[in-house]
């Protein structure tokens, strides 16, 4: 009896957290836990400087865990935030920063984890 309790608590749990990412998924968001649904359009970060021949220095990381324009933008935004630096993210896992300086690419994975991110490799 107690087994066919628990089994039916369990059941119950998987519909309503089905139902509730099915919801997102209508709503337009991406389900990875950002409220993207709600905005037609995301506006990405600028950065005053876009000339890229200011930038001698680039890296490439994949950063896991980026499923739509605002994971792009939270990501892009964290690095823009670094002086000197101009992200740009795409998707599925691709990040390219472009600096001015030379930059520690432990400092940019550290920043890419604390925007709740992980960096691959």
């Amino acid at each position: 009896m107690a087994d066919a309790i628990i089994f039916v608590v369990v059941v119950m749990a998987v519909i309503v957290v089905a139902g509730c990412y099915v919801r997102t998924l209508r709503r337009g968001g991406c389900g990875c836990g950002c409220s993207g649904g709600d905005e037609a359009h995301v506006a990405r970060p600028t950065v005053a400087d876009t000339d890229e021949a200011h930038y001698p220095y680039a890296v490439d990381l994949t950063v896991e865990g980026m499923h739509c324009e605002h994971c792009l933008a939270s990501v892009e935004s964290t690095l823009d935030a670094i002086g000197g630096v101009w992200a740009r993210a795409s998707l599925p896992d691709r990040v390219r920063v472009l600096s001015k300086d030379p930059v520690d690419r432990a400092a940019l994975s550290a920043a890419v984890e604390a925007a709740g991110y992980h960096v691959a490799g």
